[in-house]
């Protein structure tokens, strides 16, 4: 009788988790599953990413040419830097493998950005971000 219910159970389980998403190569399961890797990052990365939102949250006023805005932006660039690198090597290719499939494939600034939303920066760090990743995409 045990091994019936367990059976039983199982069956219900595995049925219930394979439904536990969107329909594959929707909007929703495209948003859902990049989701789920930008938040895989930042729990493997949670320490980096809060020293870059406290030395952002340090830049003052509007003046950008500040000798004070620009050591900050510095420090900031040189972290965001080494974070980058890896969101590039490891979670970019897992993202555009898994949404390969459909046909849709972000930029990688793009996702970069998203995570840093996700993870409460404000928006002129990240628009910076952005910035940089279109530049960059201009020389290659």
């Amino acid at each position: 009788m045990r091994l019936l219910f367990a059976a039983v159970a199982a069956l219900v389980l595995g049925a219930s988790a394979c439904s536990t998403g969107p329909k594959p190569c929707t909007a929703e399961w495209v948003d859902w599953k990049t989701a789920q890797f930008l938040d895989k990052f930042a729990r493997d990365h949670r320490d980096d990413l809060t020293s870059i939102r406290e030395t952002t949250s340090r830049l003052t006023g509007t003046d950008d040419k500040s000798v004070g805005n620009m050591a900050t932006m510095a420090m900031a660039g040189i972290k965001v830097i080494g974070i980058a690198g890896s969101f590039l090597s490891d979670t970019v290719p897992e993202i555009n493998n898994a949404l390969g499939q459909c046909g849709t494939a972000p930029k990688a600034s793009q996702l970069f950005a998203s995570l840093l939303r996700r993870q409460g920066f404000d928006e002129r760090s990240v628009k910076a971000v952005e910035d940089l990743g279109a530049f960059i995409g201009k020389e290659g």
